[in-house]
């Protein structure tokens, strides 16, 4: 049964705990802004708790969690591992809950990132299930800022001399409706995002450290600097691939 011992030494970073059972099957996987307010909360008011939860409760006899560097990749990695080891009590209780995913049908020309509710046998690639909708469209929104790809609907027809809209203006869409951007170099882009959902984290940062080099050697030294700052963000918000090996490999709790 989970008790305060168990949660004793839990920092209050952000990033994503386990509730494990008697054999060591994970039995929930968990994000947390604060790992040691969220995880504590479930001894508190036990009594009220539906019964599923009363149940995991009576059903854990060890915790162990993995400190993140920021919520959002909390949420990443909370989805990998979920998808990953599909614990029963994430499926439990999820019943009568909606299902969020993040679409790119790889497919178009010109794909884009979409949050819909539920996957179709349809040649996209589906990357979730996410929380709730307001994380699937922080975790687009992140995304976005990092790979500046487009979320608006409708197909794209390139015309050059159109007027590109805020997105813009805010660097977060390289506009391939106004034919600023190549299929080719915008497929090159959503293969970054593509890889970084997939957890391929070494290629995606091998992907943009070639085309820093390769706009350096050419002189193009704007295109360079961007590529730059891409892998800054990168590093910086979504290391959840490292994270996840570390405690794949040697259950580690951070």
């Amino acid at each position: 049964m989970l008790t305060q011992e168990m949660v004793a030494d839990v920092p209050s970073d952000p990033g994503v705990y386990f509730f494990r059972g008697v054999t060591g099957t994970i039995l929930y996987i968990g994000k947390a802004k604060c790992l040691r307010k969220r995880v504590r909360s479930y001894l508190h008011k036990v009594k009220k708790r539906p019964s599923k939860i009363k149940r995991l409760i009576r059903w854990t006899t060890d915790v162990r969690y993995q400190v993140c560097r920021s919520e959002q990749e909390a949420l990443f990695l909370e989805s990998r591992l979920i998808q990953e080891h599909q614990p029963s009590y994430n499926t439990a209780m999820k019943y009568g809950r909606q299902s969020w995913y993040i679409r790119i049908d790889i497919g178009e020309a010109f794909p884009r990132l979409e949050r819909v509710s539920e996957t179709q046998p349809d040649g996209a690639r589906y990357f979730g299930p996410l929380s709730s909708r307001r994380w699937t469209d922080e975790a687009i929104d992140v995304l976005q800022r990092i790979f500046p790809v487009r979320t608006c609907e409708g197909e794209i027809v390139p015309t050059p001399g159109f007027r590109a809209c805020f997105e813009y203006d805010l660097k977060r869409c390289n506009a391939p409706c106004a034919a600023l951007i190549t299929s080719k170099r915008y497929k090159g882009t959503i293969t970054d995002v593509v890889n970084l959902l997939d957890g391929e984290y070494e290629k995606v940062q091998e992907s943009l450290v070639a085309k820093r080099d390769r706009a350096s050697e050419a002189l193009r030294f704007e295109r360079a600097a961007a590529f730059h700052k891409q892998l800054q963000r990168i590093q910086k918000i979504f290391t959840f691939l490292d994270v996840h090996r570390r405690y794949a490999h040697d259950g580690t709790d951070g």
